[in-house]
């Protein structure tokens, strides 16, 4: 019997975990959830999607919410990485592209919210654009804002075996297994793995993103109102040479006026992946993304190599935005971003000792760590014990 278990490891539930875990906190935590599958093609069960090398980090965001969690996560990565020994982090600076006209006042708005949280950044012409990052093609009259510090990309997979080896080290139970059943049993639950082992514990805290309904809806008889959207991200494989004249490239968001397709993409720079190989990741949302409603589509989507009219259109921006790129080849892989009403994810208590943090919007890497922080603190105390309000994180019910 554990007094808490954390059902799904990804980037928010290992955070969470590590939290719940400390020695101050005098909890016995279980932290349930499987490993990245070996065989994608074979794997029948779930799929996370921190499977990758790199997602941008920044404070700078038009969401007060999101900027504070950010500033807040990224204060506490030096930490973590000094306590696993596990690099994650590269702070390479952050650049986000404003098209002209419309996009001034926006970006005044990211300035300023940024500059509250003490967000090292700069306001940077078109003209001084082209000079500091000759390789990207700007258009007439952009403007940028350029964030240093701690600013730039994380490795999202070797932030979650960061969190769980501190996990593991302050005593948390790593059970390394996908939950397939919650049901109430005596003074809490009990927890049914794929293998047929039962976990107990006097609470649970749900952490499973597109997967959440799956265990919460027998147990509750309700859902939560969460959104499954099946996102694709594109690899661009470069050579010694390219990747070293991009070797200063900081991560990006721009806005794409007039693109059918695509509102904006994101970019990090050339990195090494575990398969010995240098890519330059883009990804960007569709205006219209298809929802993944049932484990069964989510299965067959994951077992694919994402949507081909995302994938021509991120290749094609890539290329605008990098003319002259020299790309050895090109690789695709899908990932599913959960989504709420609010756009902020549900940190809530759901009924008596059962709490969720769930919900990224496809903003939470970069803020993982204190989602967690806010679930765990939840989860021990069982009500609201965090400074920003828990409206912004209330979660909601499906009709």
């Amino acid at each position: 019997m554990f007094d808490i278990a954390v059902i799904g490891l990804g980037m928010i539930g290992s955070a969470a975990l590590r939290y719940l875990s400390q020695p101050a906190t005098g909890l016995s935590v279980a932290g349930i959830g499987p490993a990245e599958p070996a065989d994608w093609a074979s794997h029948r069960g779930a799929f996370a999607s921190h499977y990758d090398r790199a997602r941008i980090t920044r404070i700078t965001d038009a969401d007060p919410i999101w900027a504070a969690l950010a500033q807040r996560a990224i204060g506490s990565y030096g930490a973590i990485e000094q306590a696993s020994r596990i690099i994650f982090h590269y702070p390479v600076g952050h650049l986000r592209i404003a098209p002209p006209g419309a996009g001034d006042e926006r970006l005044a708005e990211v300035a300023a919210i940024g500059q509250a949280l003490g967000a090292p950044i700069e306001r940077i012409d078109r003209a001084e654009l082209g000079a500091q990052f000759p390789y990207l093609r700007f258009p007439p009259a952009a403007d940028g804002l350029y964030e240093r510090g701690g600013a730039g990309f994380i490795d999202p997979r070797a932030l979650v075996a960061a969190q769980l080896a501190i996990g593991a080290a302050q005593g948390a139970t790593l059970i390394r297994e996908e939950v397939v059943a919650c049901a109430r049993a005596g003074v809490g639950f009990a927890l049914t793995t794929a293998s047929g082992k039962t976990i107990e514990a006097r609470r649970v805290l749900f952490s499973a993103h597109g997967y959440t309904n799956r265990l919460l809806q027998p147990l509750l008889g309700r859902s939560l109102d969460l959104v499954n959207m099946a996102h694709t991200t594109v690899y661009a494989e470069l050579g010694a040479a390219q990747a070293a004249q991009l070797a200063g490239m900081p991560s990006l968001i721009w806005p794409l006026a007039g693109n059918p397709t695509l509102a904006s993409v994101y970019t990090t720079p050339p990195t090494e992946y575990p398969d010995g190989r240098v890519y330059l990741k883009i990804g960007g949302p569709l205006f219209t993304h298809p929802t993944l409603d049932t484990p069964e589509a989510m299965l067959e989507w994951f077992h694919g190599p994402g949507n081909p009219a995302e994938i021509a259109a991120l290749q094609s921006a890539l290329l605008d935005l990098l003319p002259g790129l020299d790309v050895l080849s090109w690789a695709s892989k899908p990932c599913m971003n959960t989504y709420t009403p609010h756009d902020h994810p549900f940190v809530d208590r759901l009924d008596d000792g059962l709490f969720v943090c769930t919900g990224g919007c496809g903003s939470a890497a970069k803020s993982s760590d204190e989602i967690g922080r806010i679930g765990a603190l939840l989860a021990q105390h069982g009500a609201w014990a965090y400074d920003l309000p828990a409206s912004a994180f209330r979660a909601a019910w499906r009709a």
